[in-house]
């Protein structure tokens, strides 16, 4: 008797109306709904870098090598500046840098733009020739 009691007890409380919570509350957000979406848009803009960088990236066969490139978007989506920073051969390098220098980029976010008080966004950009 005393089982069955603790059984339907169980049963009544599992029974109570759940409270619905995402799986994903508290994973990568602030909580700030306007400063979620701003940084959704800042990793989507990046997230266009990276696929611009990769459809222009040149099947050239220059030998083995990598070489890493920093360069500087401007408010208007612009490379305004660009370095190799590290390279296997000069040949890469040139191509790495032609490569980035031909981007066609959209303008960052505009909430991105304010956050950078006007001045560039900074990014590296490795390639692995093999």
């Amino acid at each position: 008797m005393k089982a069955a009691t603790i059984f339907v007890a169980s049963l009544l409380a599992l029974s109570q109306p759940a409270v619905a919570q995402s799986i994903f509350d508290g994973l990568g957000g602030t909580g700030d709904p306007a400063r979620d979406a701003a940084s959704a848009e800042y990793e989507q803009w990046k997230r266009t870098i990276a696929s611009q960088t990769k459809e222009h990236t040149s099947r050239l066969w220059l030998g083995h090598g990598s070489v890493t490139v920093h360069f500087c978007v401007d408010a208007a989506g612009r490379v305004a500046d660009a370095n190799v920073v590290k390279a296997s051969n000069n040949e890469q390098a040139l191509l790495a840098l032609s490569t980035i220098s031909s981007l066609k980029l959209p303008p960052p976010p505009a909430s991105a733009r304010k956050a950078a008080g006007g001045k560039c966004h900074h990014f590296s950009q490795s390639f692995y020739y093999h």
